[in-house]
């Protein structure tokens, strides 16, 4: 099994005691249990919680916004596992599309589900650096960060600079000695924003909880490198790549994988490469376990053309096929208007070639062969292309005409 791409990691409820070594592979999903926000008061009405929230079990994190060395169950926000299945070994996940106001849908978030806080959106995300183990019952999260309200990242992966206790390293707690992947797990981290952090939580502490969950049943999920939405880069369309990753319960293997785009089937493989055309698509996985789970997984596909016809515009001298930018009264030239685009076959081009003229200036037109005849200094052509997909570009060139 390749765990790079297909990684199965069985975690169950939290049990006591601690290990001595930890060993994710990588590739290894780190699913954890979703937090479960409560009422302080167990007497408020569970829709209203007058009293404020806390969440009372399953993973979260909390930042000590009061300032008081202490992370208060008021200070908790419930987490659970975005799109990647939670934290995947030795893979770098980065989050996009936090922005003011809570979860749309619209967000990127491999890590953790979007969350609202402070009426904004954020999602846990790692940059520069992936989650590793360090093979000591330590994780190493110095590439850990968030992204919220539009701000790319607010790193966490400590400031020991001016924090000591910043290691940079969440701990890993299990039932047995040494931890296995059948054993549940804790994992606890804590850190500070750095200082220098241009977010307005600026040295604030902060703390990362979670809780393993059982695994009772196979999850699957599609990941796109380079994303849902992509550009076209040759013509029609483009070349995906795409993996699947799956968490199966323990002692459960994969028995077959089938991929379709538009419900058509295009390969059994744990990863593909597939030319896709212009427009939108669904690209969907189904696979079946040895113990005969089957589970699926879709996303919707989208390749666009936003990009402009390269236009080229030129007047070319006929005896040396050279560009030119002027000419003699005697001399020929041969116009240039032509214009390529990656994506469409089809590009319409118009060019005009214009000359300045003056109030009341004669031109002679022969009406037998078509020709033109005006005194002047100058002409300029002026290309036009436009594409299929209705980008459009302009090119000019000029000529000076000497006497």
């Amino acid at each position: 099994m390749n765990k790079k791409i297909l990684s199965v990691l069985l975690v169950t409820a939290t049990l006591g005691g601690a290990s001595t070594a930890s060993a994710f592979n990588n590739g290894d999903i780190l699913a954890f249990k979703a937090g479960v926000v409560t009422c302080l008061v167990p007497t408020d009405p569970t829709s209203s919680c007058y009293s404020g929230t806390t969440v009372e079990t399953g993973s979260y994190f909390a930042m000590d916004l009061n300032n008081d060395g202490q992370f208060s169950s008021t200070e908790r926000t419930a987490i659970a596992v975005g799109s990647d299945g939670g934290i995947v070994i030795g893979l770098i996940q980065t989050a996009g599309g936090s922005h003011s106001g809570c979860p749309t849908g619209s967000e990127i978030s491999p890590v953790d589900a979007p969350w609202c806080f402070f009426g904004r959106t954020g999602m846990h995300q790692t940059v520069g650096l992936p989650v590793l183990d360090k093979g000591d019952n330590t994780l190493d999260f110095s590439g850990w960060g968030i992204s919220w309200d539009g701000i790319a990242n607010i790193p966490l992966g400590g400031d020991p600079a001016n924090f000591p206790e910043d290691t940079g390293l969440a701990t890993v707690s299990c039932a047995n000695t040494p931890c296995t992947v059948a054993d549940s797990y804790v994992i606890d981290y804590t850190s500070h924003v750095p200082a220098n952090d241009p977010s307005a939580f600026r040295t604030v502490a902060y703390q990362l909880h979670l809780e393993s969950e059982l695994i009772t049943d196979a999850k699957v999920f599609i990941t796109i490198d380079g994303g849902n939405m992509q550009e076209c880069i040759e013509t029609g369309g483009s070349n995906i790549v795409a993996n699947v990753r799956a968490i199966l319960p323990a002692g459960d293997t994969v028995s077959s994988i089938e991929w379709s785009l538009d419900n058509r089937v295009i390969s059994n493989t744990l990863s593909i490469q597939q030319f896709v055309s212009l427009g939108t698509h669904v690209l969907s996985v189904r696979l079946i376990t040895a113990n005969g789970l089957k589970v699926s997984d879709a996303e919707n596909l989208n390749i666009v053309d936003t990009q402009p016809p390269s236009v080229f515009a030129a007047f070319i001298d006929k005896e040396t096929a050279t560009e030119i930018s002027q000419v003699s009264n005697e001399n020929k030239v041969i116009i240039r208007a032509e214009a390529v685009d990656v994506c469409s076959v089809d590009t319409g081009v118009t060019a005009v070639v214009g000359a300045p003229v003056e109030n009341g200036q004669k031109i002679k037109v022969s009406q037998e062969n078509g020709k033109v005849k005006l005194n002047t200094s100058s002409l300029q052509l002026t290309v036009s292309a436009a594409d299929a997909s209705g980008n459009t570009a302009t090119e000019q060139a000029n000529l000076v005409i000497i006497p």
